[in-house]
């Protein structure tokens, strides 16, 4: 488990709540190896979101969005 600012993180329902989070973790990390394991935390929401997809396409647009996201 990765230690965390918020025990439970909320899924994140649109591009702006995705932006808001990685915000908001990246800076509330300590060091590096905090950074990292934060990351990986948001990478797992995300592919659990993804999976949660009722469909291949909708689940295509969900990477699609938090790739754009990301990215910028």
């Amino acid at each position: 488990a990765v230690a965390s600012d918020v025990p439970v993180m909320n899924t994140p329902a649109n591009r702006t709540e995705w932006a808001e989070l990685i915000v908001k973790e990246m800076s509330s990390a300590s060091d590096p190896n905090d950074t990292r394991n934060r990351v990986f935390r948001i990478l797992e929401m995300f592919d659990k979101c993804a999976a949660n997809c009722s469909t291949p396409d909708e689940a295509h647009k969900m990477r699609e969005m938090i790739i754009a996201t990301i990215l910028g």
